[in-house]
């Protein structure tokens, strides 16, 4: 059914969305890489010194372990640095 049809005449109620879906789910895209996005915004809109202490935290790191016969291996540590982190 497609809205603005016959069946599905455009309306208020089908345009907007309702006050409890969260605007990161309306606009098609996950609460990780929404709060991500606010990250970016909160860090850049922040004066020195603060900047650069949140910029050095701006670094990810993973410490992953591979299981081999239901025994866990010695894990890994991988670095993730951001694009804007590496500039």
């Amino acid at each position: 059914m497609r809205l603005g049809t016959k069946d599905a005449p455009l309306t208020r109620k089908n345009i907007l969305p309702s006050a409890s879906q969260a605007y990161w789910r309306i606009a098609g895209m996950s609460y990780l890489k929404y709060s991500n996005m606010c990250g970016e915004v909160v860090r850049a809109s922040l004066k020195e010194p603060f900047f650069s202490q949140a910029k050095a935290r701006e670094a990810v790191y993973m410490k992953a372990s591979k299981f081999v016969g239901g025994k866990a291996q010695a894990p890994v540590i991988t670095e993730v640095i951001p694009p804007s982190a590496a500039k």
